[in-house]
């Protein structure tokens, strides 16, 4: 099993509230609390659609087993070290672009954990997703708790603020935003009748996917 969760959002929005309303044709201030509201939570789809981060942020991934531990055994132990990478000797990290890897811990079976040193692995920046994988001579370590066992913690994104987010991404939150603006009053609803988010109630318009779609990534495991 593998699980992901955000441990430190991002500080800011790569849209500005000033930005986004001059998209909107907004001109009054009395919808500035709806609007911010609206672009973290057009970011947030679009990050889900992309697979992206878009501001710096730090995530955990979770897994109970290590890729190298299906790999080749024989008579219950694994022969000699990797000595080059294939396909179980990296693991993925979702979310690109990869800035680090903060720490990666396995725990034993009374809970305790151990962090593996960072002279065992390489972290993979350039490739997205990014990753990281076996240095020569290196093998995986083994926990001991059989769930949750590897503890990975990574700080993805762009950059802390939005000045590096390519503009595309921007210019779809932006329009993202003026279009569920637009469409509040049918949304809320839709979305009283169908107990879901406002901004879940109404489709995203093609051109907004259109913008996103040479940045997407798809996840499929390590």
């Amino acid at each position: 099993m593998t699980s992901f969760s955000l441990t430190m959002p991002p500080s800011v929005e790569p849209v500005l509230l000033a930005d986004a309303k001059q998209q909107a044709r907004i001109d009054t201030t009395a919808d500035d609390a709806l609007v911010t509201a609206l672009i973290t939570g057009a970011r947030q789809w679009a990050e889900q659609y992309t697979g992206r981060a878009f501001v710096t942020q730090t995530w955990q991934m979770v897994v109970d087993l290590w890729p190298g531990a299906v790999g080749k055994w024989w008579d219950g132990e694994r022969q000699g070290p990797v000595t080059g990478l294939d396909d179980v000797n990296y693991i993925s990290l979702p979310r690109a672009p990869l800035q680090s890897v903060t720490s990666v811990n396995y725990y034993d079976n009374s809970d305790n954990a151990t962090l593996w040193s960072a002279c065992n692995y390489f972290v993979d920046t350039v490739r997205a997703p990014g990753r990281i994988a076996l240095r020569s001579g290196s093998v995986w370590p083994i926990p001991s708790r059989l769930t949750n066992g590897i503890v990975i913690t990574y700080v993805c994104g762009y950059g802390d603020d939005g000045t590096s987010v390519p503009e595309p991404i921007k210019t779809a939150i932006r329009q993202l935003v003026a279009h569920w603006y637009e469409h509040r009053g049918d949304a809320a609803a839709a979305a009283s009748s169908r107990g879901t988010m406002i901004t879940s109630a109404i489709p995203v318009p093609l051109v907004i996917e259109a913008l996103l779609t040479p940045y997407r990534i798809r996840y499929s495991g390590v």
